[in-house]
Parts: structure tokens; C-alpha cells; sequence
């Protein structure tokens, strides 16, 4: 359209032109000058029309050569995998790359020339992020300088991404704001490698404490216990007393082989055994325990057994420990679901749910680091064991909880093992 109208104003300025020098020549111009007159202005005429043709096709070179730079830079950022955002100094939106757009659900929005306040409209579940970016922003143009900060962006479907976002504002030279560029990279896989490898450490640390202190603990109690049996004979007058030495006896005796279970290196020898028959024999032998915590065990197992290559007692701890947590978080009676599945990649589900008391998100982020119980006599190494156990079978494990109605824990466990060898740290999904 606008070709159009630099077309029609030149034919109409050129029409001007001539009638108007013509009628200037015949009616002002004397009749011998007529014809250096009509040859001036045929070449000053050429001469104008040649200056408006270079300069347009100089600016369409131009033109041309700033669109090829365009395209280019957008086809890098969108090359990226990091959130590119580039935006005007009242804020507006000038250029995103397609990851950023993704990520705010705004794919098929004309976002150019919007404020993050104005596009928060278009997406509900992102509109307090994007509002938060706004103030941040301004928070950015008011120290003048660079900001760099760790950024959590929920999504959709439940889970989260963690970005280290750098916002560098620009400056006209009489110090007003000119630009914002954002650079948002995902640095979500390393921190999920930092907290493994940090858990790696507390593991390995409590592995190389296990080794050192368990034995020598054990050889002074298995004395005690056993003078405790020789009086508990000899003296009817204390057997309560003795009782409770006992109990606590073996409480520490049962402490110490969970520090044992710890120690490192551990070898592992998998045999084949079917994973029903493990899951059967924990609920048998847990049964009596749920029984007076009135406590109900479900289960849904195939009917053909499925053959898992594994350790069956350390799996037996295994599932001893959570539907022993189960139990004991259903304390006034309810109901625990024991599910198996086989699913793809030569895998098995095994669940565990209950109805109980449930745990909190805070204590949810400390599942299975040492030393850290809920329990008021807990030792905290039990789902540390787990974890252990889970880690030496190349499986992952996953807790899912809500206070006042429940926790779930999802294990999946390959069926065949590839080698004897364990690894540091078990897949925390």
C-alpha cells in the first residue's frame, strides 16, 4: 500500500511539473529562449528523477541488508535454548525467541509493542509471573547496572524449572532508558545434579562412619546382652527392668545394622526370584503389626509371576522399611495399596500408598538424607537404607504426599541388571 502512494504522488508531482513549467514557458518566457528553457528543465527534471531513484534504491539495499541482519539474529536466538527477551525502554516487548514464547504460552500471541502487564491477559497461568518480571524489570533500570538471579517458573504440569536469569538495561547517552536485554538459561538438570552429588557425600560420609563405628559397637553389645540374659535368669524380682534393657539392646543392636548396610564398598550378589513372592513374604510377616495398629494391606499383583534380577533380602528391607512407615503413619486404622506392574523398558512398578497423616512439603525435600526421622525415636536411616537399597538395583524411587491424606511411593526397578557393580547415588525422581 504504501508503494503504491509514493507511486501515484510521483505521477502526479511529475504531471505538475511539466504543465506547470510549460505554462510558466509560454505565458513568462521570452520565444527565443524557449528552447534552452525546455532543455533546462528536461534535464533538471532528469536530474531530480535520477536523485530519488539512487536514494530509493540505496535505502532498499539498506533495507535489505538490516532484514537479512534480522533474520539472521532471530534465527540465532531461536537457535537457543535459553529464554532471549529483548524489549524497549518503557518495557515493551520487541523480540523473543520461540523458546520464551513456549515457555509463557504465548506461541500464537502478537506479543510486539506489549508490556509484560498486557500479555499476562493472554495467559492465566503465567499472568503473576509475567507481572513479576515487570517489577523486577523496573527493579533492574533503577540500580542501572546488571542483575543476575536464580528464577523458579512453575509449570503446567506440576513441575518446575529453575533459570539463571541475567538482565542487562540500556542507557541512552542523556541517561534515559534506551532497552532491556534478558537472558534466561535453564539450569535446572545441574542443580539436580548438585543436590545428587551433595547427597552422594552425605552418603559416602555416612558409609565411611558406619564402616569404622559399627563393629566396634557391636562386639561391647552382644557382652551386654548377653549379661543381661545371665541376670534376667538369676533375678525374678527386676525381669521388667531387664525387659526394657533388651528392647533397647536390640533397638541399638538394630541401629547398627542399618550403619552396616551403609558401609561401603558393598558387593552384591542378584539372583533371579519372583519380586511377588518378596512382596507377599514382607506383607505375611507385617501383617500381625498392622493388625494392631488396625491397619488394613491391599494388594493387586499379576498372576503370572514376574521374574526380577535382584538381591531379595536387601529388597525384603526394602519394602519392610516403607510399608512399616505406612503402618505406623496410619495409626488410627486405615487402609495401605500394594500395586505391581510390569511397564516398558523391561521394568516393574512397584506403589505403595496409604491414607495416613501424610508429610509435609518441608520434610518431603529431606526424605532420605541421614540422620533426618519425623519419628520422636527415629533414627533417620531407615529410608536412607532404602534409598541405598534402591540405588545398588539401578532403580528410582519417588514420594508423593499431602498432609491428612496420604503419601505414595512409586519404585521402578529394571528387571534385569547389567552388572554386579552399585553406583553412588539411587534416580530421586
Amino acid at each position: 500500500m504504501k508503494k503504491m502512494k509514493l507511486v501515484f504522488l510521483y505521477l502526479i508531482s511529475s504531471f505538475i511539473w511539466i504543465y506547470a513549467s510549460n505554462f510558466v514557458i509560454t505565458h513568462f518566457i521570452p520565444s527565443s529562449l524557449d528552447y534552452y528553457v525546455e532543455r533546462g528543465k528536461e534535464i533538471f527534471y532528469i536530474i531530480v528523477t535520477g536523485a530519488i531513484f539512487y536514494f530509493l534504491i540505496l535505502n532498499k539495499e539498506e533495507l535489505n541488508s538490516t532484514k537479512e541482519q534480522e533474520k539472521r539474529l532471530s534465527t540465532l536466538i531461536n537457535s537457543m535454548v535459553d529464554f532471549v527477551n529483548f524489549k524497549d525502554g518503557e518495557g515493551r516487548w520487541i523480540q523473543s525467541n520461540d523458546f520464551g514464547l513456549k515457555l509463557f504460552q504465548l506461541e500464537n500471541v502478537d506479543y510486539r509493542g506489549k508490556k509484560d502487564s498486557e500479555l499476562a491477559q493472554y495467559t492465566d497461568f503465567y499472568a503473576e509471573a509475567l507481572l513479576n518480571c515487570e517489577i523486577s524489570d523496573e527493579e533492574t533500570w533503577e540500580r542501572g547496572t546488571i542483575t543476575r538471579c536464580e528464577e523458579v517458573v512453575q509449570l503446567p504440569d506440576g513441575s518446575s524449572k529453575i533459570f539463571d536469569t541475567i538482565k542487562v538495561p540500556l542507557f541512552h547517552e542523556n541517561g534515559s532508558r534506551e532497552g532491556l536485554v534478558i537472558i534466561g538459561r535453564d539450569i535446572t538438570t545441574l542443580r539436580q545434579t548438585e543436590e545428587r552429588h551433595n547427597r552422594t557425600e552425605k552418603l559416602s560420609v555416612v558409609g565411611e562412619l558406619s564402616a569404622s563405628v559399627a563393629h566396634e559397637i557391636r562386639n561391647p553389645l552382644t557382652s551386654l546382652k548377653g549379661f543381661v540374659q545371665l541376670l534376667q535368669m538369676e533375678d525374678d524380682k527386676h525381669q521388667d527392668y531387664y525387659q526394657i534393657m533388651l528392647d533397647e539392646l536390640n533397638r541399638i543392636n538394630h541401629i547398627v545394622g542399618e550403619l552396616l548396610l551403609l558401609a561401603k564398598p558393598q558387593h552384591i550378589q542378584y539372583t533371579k526370584l519372583a519380586i511377588q513372592k518378596i512382596l507377599k513374604d514382607v506383607i505375611s510377616l507385617l501383617g500381625v503389626e498392622a493388625t494392631l495398629y488396625n491397619v488394613q494391606i491391599e494388594y493387586n499383583f499379576p498372576k503370572e509371576d514376574l521374574i526380577l534380577e535382584c538381591e531379595p533380602n536387601q529388597l525384603k528391607q526394602l519394602f519392610i522399611n516403607l510399608i512399616k512407615n505406612s503402618i505406623e503413619a496410619s495409626k488410627n486404622g486405615g487402609t495401605i495399596w500394594i500395586s505391581l506392574e510390569q511397564i516398558e523398558n523391561n521394568q516393574v512398578s512397584i506403589a505403595v500408598k496409604d491414607n495416613g497423616c501424610g508429610i509435609s512439603k518441608e520434610r518431603l525435600e529431606k526424605i532420605g538424607e541421614p540422620f533426618y526421622s519425623s519419628k520422636e525415636k527415629g533414627t533417620g536411616l531407615g529410608l536412607t537404607v532404602s534409598y541405598k537399597i534402591v540405588q545398588s538395583h539401578k532403580g528410582t524411587i519417588h514420594f508423593d504426599s499431602e498432609i491428612d491424606f496420604g503419601t505414595t511411593v512409586d519404585i521402578i526397578l529394571p528387571i534385569e541388571q547389567n552388572s554386579s557393580l552399585t553406583t553412588d547415588l539411587p534416580n530421586v525422581r
